[in-house]
């Protein structure tokens, strides 16, 4: 599934079972439609995860478009009040990013040695 949304916070690289790294975001996804001549808006948030890589990270601020591609789910539960809740999930496999509004203030790391070059490997592919 493809969604494109507006990050609502800064992007967190967190570290998961010892040595995986996952990059945590969640995006609003706002739409809108007419009901009884009336404008009736409406916003959706959806929590993604990234596990393909770290360095994309910097570039994800709050405020920034982003298009996620990946697998969409739902996580369900009773809260501590006895309401039903849920909240959709993605597990996302790429990203594009349309807008970032700190994107020019941002400095990436360089990339560990990992015998390809800092602008990417050999067949130009991007460090992230």
């Amino acid at each position: 599934m493809e969604i494109t949304g507006r990050l609502i916070a800064d992007a967190v690289t967190r570290m998961v079972q010892g040595d995986k790294v996952v990059v945590g975001f969640r995006l609003a996804i706002n739409d809108s439609y007419v009901s009884n001549n009336e404008r009736v808006e409406v916003t959706n948030f959806v929590d993604c995860s990234y596990w393909l890589g770290k360095g994309i990270a910097p570039y994800m601020k709050k405020g920034g478009v982003v298009q996620a591609c990946g697998r969409v789910g739902v996580n369900a539960w009773i809260s501590n009040d006895g309401v039903a809740v849920g909240r959709m999930t993605m597990h996302v496999s790429e990203i594009k990013l349309f807008s970032s509004p700190a994107a020019k203030n941002v400095s990436v790391p360089l990339m560990e040695d990992t015998g390809r070059s800092e602008t990417g490997d050999e067949n130009g592919d991007l460090p992230f």
